[in-house]
């Protein structure tokens, strides 16, 4: 049973590749049956000026901070955003408030309109100007175009996107004399990079929740604008709505078996306007309200989203339920589930060299397993059979005074070809899991050796490449670099490196060390905070845009990290959490990410990650408080004996410009910008 999707992190895609590309990548939208329908049930009806109404009793009330125009609601229902000047995101409740900054190079940002979401909510896209835009919905980055000037030359106007759960993009089109002339609606596929008419004579498309309809407007014989529906591809046109009045702006319910839409009875001044849905099946139309102030009607849905605990009897149990949470057993094929490419082995009661194991994972595709100093337990021995075909590569980290010879011969007797990544101490040996990684590498994190609550989630991020990374963790020396690091470092280029010390100590020892190959003044990327939890979501605003899930673990086990860590460093970032509940800094950031954010994972038993903290989690993710459903993978399974879940999207490795695959979510982004910093030698 699939439970809920995964989604594939953040592969180093900068701005101006995006920007070149033009191109989105697709994100199917499925969610478990037990977590509701996608992509929700019906709530209220959000009209522009932040008005919302009850359709059960037409009663009315505001949102706080929403009183901009184009309202629109984010696929579960947790966030909305309106248009004043600048585009506005805010909680049903008026709350955590985000401002999305000013669009860039686009033809004009006299006014942002149309709003809708995209992409399980992780972006917004709009129009200025006769011109798409997108941009993520936690504001983390600038808006942009959407389409490349090919696509969509200045002499056309393209409005009122619409988005599906495959990413495809609908609009509306006008050409010539100022762009007055109905073109017709066409489809944007970011795949293919074209973009395609599927309707002549209509406007104001929307999509069915499934994707599989549009609702647009057109006129009739009399010359009234009337509703009608379409498959998506434009076939099997049918008239939805007749008489002498004007419907304008349809949305379809989340249930996809009504349409909201604006009733007027005159294009003129005596016009009475009132806000209706049309019953799909029966063809009656209902007034939401008397009265009902505002334009642009959508419908809340009210989707569960999804937390969830993967745990065992103890750490090290944790640590083969993480993997089994994760990785198919050879010979099957589980949906959402990847297939084992190799596996890295550390020793499970030394955490320095284990510090930077997620990153290697990540790159070799495969779980980390912990086991004794001496030799394989039983439980990773199972575990390395279940995941990993006969003659795959297993990475041991450390030389044999960390994990003994007799592992290795033991991998040979299990059919496997051991390889061991060493040096002459874990700042050495740290470098070497960095090379091994990769020999031209895009970006270096530095953190410290003797400090895992920075390391791991830095290892994670390095590792969110997948397959494809192009970079690595290596430790300082609390804050110095040990000699070995520091000419790693300086036979690098900062101008094609991005060096990326996480905490106060890393920092200190980069900027407190002299290269000599390197230009008198270079720049790098600092990620600091005053709290463990703080730095954790540093990481995670750094390198995740708009991630579609997070995962949790106690900031007092170190074991519980590296088992989050490597089991989810290509999906999203991990967050530590502290006791008894979430700190101030893990709440703000999830109401931030709420729009994109549909799964919160913990790592460890209710002693490590309580269940009021993972219930705030899943509070802050959802539209309410009741809003999402827990999954418990005791030993990495549900319940019913199903293998561990996949949050994954159907697809393969993340792609390190978001041209590919064809499904899975555009590829994050780091906000370098927002770190950028200088730096005189």
């Amino acid at each position: 049973m699939r439970l809920f999707t995964r989604r594939h992190a953040a592969a180093l895609a900068t701005a101006a590749v995006l920007a070149a590309t033009g191109t989105l990548v697709t994100a199917p939208g499925a969610m478990a049956d037990d977590a509701g329908p996608w992509p929700g049930t019906e709530g209220k009806i959000l009209v522009d000026g932040g008005t919302l109404i009850d359709p059960a009793t037409g009663k009315t009330s505001t949102v706080p901070g929403a009183s901009g125009w184009y309202a629109a609601w984010a696929p579960d229902g947790s966030r909305l955003v309106t248009s004043w000047s600048q585009i506005t995101s805010v909680r049903p409740s008026g709350s955590a408030p985000i401002t999305l900054p000013w669009a860039e190079g686009v033809r004009s940002s006299a006014q942002y309109k149309d709003l809708t979401f995209g992409w399980d909510g992780r972006y917004v896209v709009f129009s200025t100007g006769g011109q798409l835009a997108y941009g993520p919905s936690d504001g983390s980055w600038a808006p942009r175009p959407l389409l490349s000037d090919a696509l969509e030359p200045s002499t056309v106007c393209d409005t009122d996107p619409t988005v599906s759960p495959s990413g495809m993009v609908a609009f509306e089109r006008r050409i010539n004399y100022g762009c007055y002339d109905n073109a017709g609606v066409y489809v944007y596929d970011g795949s293919a990079k074209t973009v395609k008419r599927v309707l002549t004579d209509a406007g104001q498309p929307a999509f069915s929740p499934d994707g599989t309809k549009l609702a647009f407007v057109r006129n009739d014989a009399d010359g009234n604008a009337q509703i009608f529906t379409a498959n998506a591809d434009g076939t099997d046109v049918k008239q939805i709505t007749t008489g002498p009045r004007q419907f304008a702006n349809p949305s379809w319910s989340p249930t996809g078996t009504r349409i909201v839409f604006d009733a007027h009875t005159s294009p003129n001044s005596d016009d009475v306007h009132s806000t209706e849905y049309v019953d799909l099946a029966t063809g009656e139309l209902t007034k939401v309200a008397d009265n009902a102030p505002g334009n642009n009607p959508s419908w809340q849905p009210l989707r569960k989203n999804t937390t969830a605990r993967v745990w065992s009897s103890d750490a090290y149990a944790t640590n083969i339920a993480s993997s089994h949470w994760s990785w198919n057993t050879v010979g099957k094929s589980e949906p959402g589930l990847l297939d084992a490419k190799a596996a890295v082995l550390v020793n499970r009661d030394d955490v320095a060299y284990s510090l930077t194991s997620p990153a290697l994972a990540g790159k070799k595709q495969g779980p980390v397993l912990a086991t004794p100093k001496t030799g394989l337990s039983t439980a990773v021995k199972n575990e390395l059979k279940r995941t990993l075909k006969p003659g795959a590569n297993v990475w041991m980290v450390g030389s044999t005074s960390i994990l003994s010879s007799n592992i290795a011969a033991q991998l040979k007797t299990l059919g496997y070809v051991p390889k061991r990544i060493s040096a002459t101490d874990r700042y050495a040996t740290s470098v070497s899991v960095a090379k091994v990684v990769t020999t031209s590498p895009k970006y270096v994190f530095l953190a410290s050796g003797t400090d895992y609550k920075a390391a791991l989630p830095a290892a994670a991020a390095a590792g969110a490449d997948g397959t494809g990374s192009t970079g690595s963790l290596v430790l300082t020396d609390g804050n110095k670099l040990s000699s070995s690091v520091k000419s790693y470092l300086n036979s690098l280029n900062p101008d094609k490196t991005m060096v990326i010390p996480v905490g106060s100590a890393a920092k200190y020892a980069l900027t407190h060390s002299s290269f000599s190959r390197w230009p008198s003044t270079y720049y790098y990327y600092p990620i600091t905070a005053s709290t463990n939890e703080g730095l954790s979501v540093a990481v995670a605003k750094f390198w995740w845009t708009t991630p579609g899930q997070v995962t949790f673990a106690y900031t007092g086990s170190w074991r519980d990290g590296v088992s989050a860590g490597s089991a989810m460093n290509i999906y999203g970032p991990i967050l530590w959490t502290s006791r008894p509940g979430l700190s101030s800094e893990i709440k703000s950031y999830l109401l931030r990410e709420s729009a994109g954010t549909q799964a919160a994972i913990a790592f460890g038993d209710t002693g490590s990650v309580t269940l009021g903290a993972l219930n705030t989690a899943g509070s802050s993710i959802s539209a309410s408080g009741n809003e999402f459903v827990y999954q418990p993978f005791y030993n990495g399974v549900s319940p019913t004996g199903t293998q561990a879940l996949s949050l994954r999207t159907a697809g393969e490795e993340p792609a390190a410009a978001p041209t590919a695959p064809k499904s899975g979510p555009v590829a994050a982004e780091p906000n370098l910008d927002s770190l950028r910093t200088a730096h005189r030698q």
